[in-house]
């Protein structure tokens, strides 16, 4: 009897590992260990084979000197980059990152095995809290108030209850720093608990949150950010398993460009390019490497046009040192070529790759880092990510101006914004787009050039507005500035890019006088030229139709004897509006700006103006 049942028992052990290679669960792959995810391999929202959560956001831009490069991002807005409906001054629930079901039961490589409590499992991951270090004006993103927390919990499905197993209280990195020489903790936990041991074992992460006590609304955006890296979940480890055989790039690419992040292809000179640029690579082992680095520049052909071998390089720990590579060959690379003059808009793939020179590395997706350089029709200073917002202070006729450099005439017929979500939409605020030539010593000047009254307009995160002129401005050579105006006593948010630095460039005027700001960073306004406008040129009218009032509000009327068929196109040459037989238009729905109206084979522009 008892070799019968012994017979019958490894009978269902063999059934339980068989249904285990039958991975599927309502056509989601099943997740067995290892699980790992160091978030360097994409952007945007979490993997959906590893993550349960859309509002958060996998980025390279929040990050503080991270583990390696690349962090999610839990905050307090959704994936449209608009605060929750529940933000107040009193806690509430900010983003949450669930684990998908995680096979906790058993093994499927190397070896098909049943998991034990025995079998030291162990969760570990980096915790971060945003707002950067040093300097107010220089830190990156939003740091926690003591407030504030994150929450690691496990799911039972014996229980059907969420465990709270760890948790820590809003810091800063300067704060953290302070006490234990990191900008970021480690966390180490063991999974001991029987009832874990399921197929359908989960963690998450939650944040609470609350509004600081700001003086208005206008000011309230994103803010409350927990920084996640290098989340691992395996068997086999032990409580002094902090160390990572894994060299990586710890900050993301940047542009070979001195100062801009693009540029128009027109007005690219040769002298623009930088001498060299600033790597970041780390090694998270406990003993000294070797390292490899190299960048390929290839052009929209995936012709080879630059490149540049370091050679190999020692790097040490950054356990000990506190250091990343000190080797100039590998932590200054040179820009050893140019890229050549243009006639087209054009970009450029720029991939830097390191790897350790012998051994195995244990992940490779943070060993390539890529930048896409553009060469297209406008200048920026961003990266295109806000990281938090720069303000047109709330004084009456004040302005936020940023410069830029022609090497030829041009004309300027766009310029697009990025303006933060606030709380309330308090951010919904008149305000004037100016066009100022510049004195000899790069301060704004003269304005030349001035729309009439527009309002912020917000889509989603870090999705640009764009303003069309009605009067494209043709511009010398040499600089110019575009500025923001505040129409009443108000403050206007718009998105900052901090982790390129355009302060040189960035002026604000309160009163008479334009100040240089000291804010590290750059304000998201991009310029565009080469007036792209449609059907502007060759209009055509018919005598027996006509139209009024224009500019616009809300409606036009058409005043013709024969029956009218109506378009409405942007001046990119799309089709807004289509109407048949109508001879009152309501155009309300259509943002500040120029546009084409077509009334049968009658041509003419539209402002809409409010």
């Amino acid at each position: 009897m008892k070799n019968n049942f012994v017979k019958i028992k490894y009978l269902f052990t063999l059934i339980a590992l068989w249904l285990s290679c039958l991975h599927t669960i309502k056509g989601q792959e099943e997740v067995f260990l290892p699980f790992l995810d160091d978030f360097s391999s994409y952007i945007g929202q979490p993997d959906k084979h590893l993550w349960q959560g859309e509002n958060c956001f996998v980025n390279q831009s929040y990050q503080f000197l991270p583990p390696s490069v690349g962090v999610v991002t839990l905050d307090v807005i959704d994936k449209y980059g608009k605060l929750y409906p529940n933000a107040s001054i009193y806690t509430f629930n900010g983003d949450t990152l669930s684990s998908v079901k995680i096979r906790l039961d058993s093994l499927r490589t190397p070896v098909q095995k049943k998991l034990y409590p025995s079998d030291s499992v162990y969760l570990s991951f980096f915790i971060q809290p945003g707002g950067g270090a040093g300097n107010m004006w220089e830190r990156i993103g939003s740091a926690p108030s003591s407030k504030d927390s994150i929450v690691l919990e496990f799911y039972s499905t014996i229980d059907d209850v969420w465990q709270k197993v760890w948790s820590m209280k809003g810091t800063d990195c300067q704060t953290l720093y302070d006490s234990n020489g990191s900008y970021y903790s480690y966390v180490l936990i063991k999974i001991e608990d029987e009832k874990y041991f399921n197929k359908d074992f989960q963690f998450r992460f939650l944040t609470y949150s609350t509004l600081d006590n700001n003086p208005s609304y206008e000011y309230v955006s994103n803010c409350d950010q927990w920084n996640i890296d290098y989340v691992y979940l395996n068997y086999g480890r032990n409580s002094e398993d902090k160390y990572f055989r894994d060299i990586a790039f710890v900050n993301p690419a940047t542009s070979f460009l001195q100062k801009y992040t693009a540029m128009p292809y027109k007005h690219y000179l040769q002298q623009e390019m930088a001498n060299n640029i600033d790597i970041k690579i780390v090694n998270l082992y406990n003993t000294a490497l070797s390292s490899h680095y190299e960048y390929i520049v290839k052009d929209e052909n995936n012709s080879i046009v630059g490149s540049y071998d370091g050679g190999f390089e020692n790097i040490y720990p950054y356990s000990e040192t506190q250091e990343y590579q000190t080797s100039d060959n590998h932590a200054k690379p040179p820009i050893n070529f140019s890229f050549p003059l243009m006639n087209k808009p054009t970009s450029y793939n720029i991939t830097h790759i390191v790897r350790e020179g012998v051994g195995n590395d244990n992940i490779h997706y943070n060993d390539t880092i890529n930048y896409i350089q553009r060469f297209e029709d406008y200048f920026s200073y961003d990266d295109g990510s806000a990281e938090s917002g720069f303000g047109v202070e709330p004084i009456k006729g004040s302005n936020l101006a940023v410069g830029y450099f022609l090497s030829q005439k041009d004309t300027l017929y766009a310029v697009d914004v990025y303006f933060n979500n606030t709380y309330d939409n308090a951010n919904i605020k008149p305000f004037y787009l100016c066009i100022w030539n510049a004195t000899e010593d790069s301060i704004p000047n003269e304005k030349i050039y001035q729309t009439e009254k527009l309002t912020p307009q917000q889509d989603s995160l870090n999705k640009f507005t764009r303003y069309i002129l009605e009067e494209p401005q043709i511009l010398n050579s040499g600089e110019f500035f575009v500025s923001l105006e505040v129409k009443n006593a108000d403050y206007l948010n718009i998105g900052f890019d901090q982790n390129n630095d355009a302060s040189l460039y960035t002026y604000t005027k309160i009163s008479n006088e334009w100040n240089q700001s000291f804010n590290h960073g750059a304000v998201m306004i991009r310029p565009y030229f080469g007036y792209k406008s449609v059907g502007l040129e060759n209009m055509t009218e018919e005598k027996d139709i006509r139209f009024y009032p224009n500019p616009a509000k809300d409606y036009i009327n058409i005043v013709s004897e024969r029956q009218v068929d109506t378009y409405i196109f942007d001046l990119e040459g799309r089709l807004l509006m289509n109407e048949r037989g109508k001879n009152i238009i309501n155009v309300s729905h259509l943002h500040n700006g120029v546009y084409i109206l077509k009334i049968n084979n009658s041509t003419h522009k539209l402002i809409i103006s409010r």
